[in-house]
């Protein structure tokens, strides 16, 4: 059972998927979350959304300006 997270063109694989969410993601990888948006099979997905094994998510980079 795995979880695979591209950030940055690096793929990240989680083996322990048993209820790891978009957050915990984030925790693990040490980023903070304002800064990301996640997107799993071409769909934005809460911080809150449970991953399922197989999944693969992107991380994106948020971008502001003004």
């Amino acid at each position: 059972m795995t979880i695979t997270v591209v950030l940055k063109k690096k793929e990240y694989v989680f083996e322990e998927t048993k209820d790891l969410t978009v957050s915990k993601v984030f925790k693990k990888l040490a980023i903070l979350p304002e800064t990301y948006l996640c997107v799993r099979d071409g769909e934005l997905i809460t911080e809150r959304e449970l991953l399922k094994d197989g999944d693969v998510i992107r991380l994106v980079p948020v971008i502001s300006g003004g």
